[in-house]
């Protein structure tokens, strides 16, 4: 059921009852909690996507992310990384309603602010992004539609959708496309970090970042980068491109 209701929080006091947000529209949605949970249960389901842990690793990602800062920083005329420190928890799951699709499947999306990479993973974005490759992107549709104008007057276009992209986006496979555009691509590496250790950071801020689901219980995304994530845009972008 869709609302436009302009208060939601007078019905979040109903347990049966979850609001969420509609995907790619601007009305909020009403969906039976049992509904709701059982959604995201289905999606934690997929092993090869995501694993529950027992603890919280929240201080083991602590120790061992400030380890590989303090080896870069080390580094004579090298980036430097800020070191992590404060109060910390798992960032959480919550799936927003896609309302255009049948059955109104959930878009999981993973909060991260509250965990210890978040800032670092910002950081990094930052730190990449004018280093993804664009050779066969468009920076806008004004652009895209130049080049279909220019173009010769024949065959057809067509268009193909990635189905979840973010969550399908090959983790250790795209750190391998983005450690090879910035350490092997061109007369000289275009980021004074050692690879070892980005690639570290790169690990550490994807698939070992911990997050708690509805019911509590507390998982890490192994695979696919997280909508939520800093570096979620910047995955998929090396990784199409």
């Amino acid at each position: 059921m869709h609302s436009k209701c302009n208060s939601p929080k007078r019905l979040r006091s109903n347990k049966d009852i979850t609001v969420r947000r509609a995907d790619k529209a601007a009305v909020f949605v009403l969906i039976s909690t049992d509904e709701y949970v059982s959604k995201i249960d289905d999606i934690l389901m997929d092993s090869t996507k995501f694993k529950r842990i027992n603890r919280d690793p929240t201080l083991d990602i602590i120790r061992s992310t400030n380890k590989t800062i303090d080896a870069i920083n080390a580094k004579n005329g090298g980036v430097k990384l800020t070191k992590i420190s404060g109060d910390f928890k798992p960032g959480y799951l919550y799936g927003n309603v896609k309302t255009h699709k049948p059955g109104n499947p959930l878009r999981p999306i993973i909060s991260q602010i509250p965990t210890p990479t978040y800032n670092l993973a910002k950081f990094l974005n930052q730190l990449l992004t004018p280093l993804t490759p664009t050779q066969h992107s468009y920076v806008s549709s004004k652009d895209f539609l130049d080049s279909i104008n220019d173009a010769p007057a024949r065959g057809i276009i067509s268009s193909l959708d990635v189905e979840s992209h973010f969550t399908n986006v090959p983790i250790l496979r795209t750190i391998n496309y983005i450690c090879d555009a910035i350490y092997r691509t061109g007369p000289s590496p275009k980021l004074d970090i050692p690879e070892i250790h980005l690639r570290r950071l790169l690990e550490i801020c994807t698939m070992e970042t911990a997050f708690q689901c509805p019911r509590g219980n507390l998982y890490q995304q192994v695979d696919g980068v997280a909508m939520g994530s800093p570096l979620g845009v910047l995955f998929a972008h090396f990784f199409m491109g």
